[in-house]
């Protein structure tokens, strides 16, 4: 049972809003007083009746958001590009699909919210290819966490699964809009997607050293998989792989920093003994929309929070770089956060 209450409310107003999330699937967000609340409110079925089982509220850790507040340097063409991806991003996660409770603020390095940040995901979501295919990879243990532990070289069995989930993330609707975005801006290579395709895939696949020359990582296996470096974690970007490791009873969730309703947040955590003391990622998008606005960020708004543009009316700040690899130019990191 969640310990946790609006204040400064009238019990009419808690019944009235309430019955309001349960009949509307059970997870709502709200402006009170200017302040973003979620609500949920879950149902179960008793005697072939529908009836509540429990409802709470909790702080959404910052201002409702403003569709007239946009980041300080974003770009029109950039907005215009991730509004037309949001609205096709069919597989991402709808409402009531997936429930977070973000729990405490984070203090120190210690656990201030005992409960997983995963309530509940629904996984029939895992049918679909882009999620699928992900999994896929995950359960092959693909990648060594580990990055002073060389990877195995980029061939039989391994190359095939991650051919597939790359295959399926560049036919994804989301990514049709973002190649299309960098055709527009007359970036190299683009003029059909089959020459395109290759230098994403050494973008995101070439590898490289982040421990005395080891070749023990690449920007997909940072970003989608995550790594370990003496005893933190390493980026770890995605809100599938998180959900899986944590349903798996490896991941410990300590609390957050922010979050913005159910589309993102930025939080603590350890991934078996490691320790991530500050990260975050997407939490309402596909992992289809993620690798394409990813790329267009790494592309061509790189830096420290460079790519700057709303989504579903919050301002999102993504850090993103590339560097020398030995396939050219490779990701080194990319993910959003939804502060500066």
């Amino acid at each position: 049972m969640k310990q946790s209450f609006l204040l400064n409310s009238s019990p009419e107003f808690e019944f009235s809003a309430y019955t309001l999330c349960a009949l509307s699937g059970g997870d709502c967000t709200m402006s009170i007083n200017g302040q973003s609340i979620e609500i949920a409110a879950s149902t179960l079925s008793k005697n072939g009746q529908t009836v509540i089982d429990e409802c709470y509220a909790l702080s959404g850790g910052g201002p409702a958001p403003a569709t007239t507040k946009k980041p300080s340097k974003s770009d029109p063409e950039l907005q215009t590009l991730v509004d037309q991806m949001w609205a096709a991003d069919e597989d991402r996660p709808q409402t009531g699909d997936i429930k977070i409770n973000w729990g405490n603020k984070v203090n120190g390095k210690t656990d201030v919210s005992p409960d997983p940040m995963f309530t509940h995901v629904n996984e029939d979501l895992y049918k679909k290819p882009v999620y699928a295919d992900l999994i896929s990879t995950y359960n092959q243990d693909l990648f060594t966490p580990q990055v002073c532990t060389a990877e195995s070289p980029m061939s039989g069995f391994k190359k095939s699964y991650l051919q597939t989930v790359f295959n399926t993330f560049t036919s994804s609707p989301a990514f049709s809009l973002a190649f299309k975005y960098l055709q527009n801006k007359k970036y190299p290579n683009t003029s059909s997607l089959d020459e395109f395709k290759p230098f994403l895939w050494n973008l995101w696949f070439g590898t490289y050293s982040r421990c005395s020359g080891t070749m023990g990582s690449s920007g997909w296996e940072h970003v989608f998989s995550g790594e370990w470096k003496g005893d933190e974690i390493d980026g770890q970007h995605d809100w599938t792989r998180y959900y899986l490791l944590e349903k798996a009873g490896k991941i410990n969730y300590y609390g957050y920093y922010s979050y913005d309703s159910q589309l993102i947040g930025t939080f603590q955590y350890t991934w078996e003994k490691y320790l991530k003391p500050k990260g975050g990622f997407f939490t309402a998008t596909s992992p289809a929309f993620d690798f394409s606005i990813l790329t267009v960020c790494a592309l061509e708004h790189s830096g420290a929070n460079a790519c700057q543009f709303n989504l579903d009316n919050y301002p999102i700040y993504i850090t993103s770089y590339t560097q020398k690899c030995d396939a050219g130019t490779c990701i080194s990191t990319a993910y959003p956060s939804d502060e500066p």
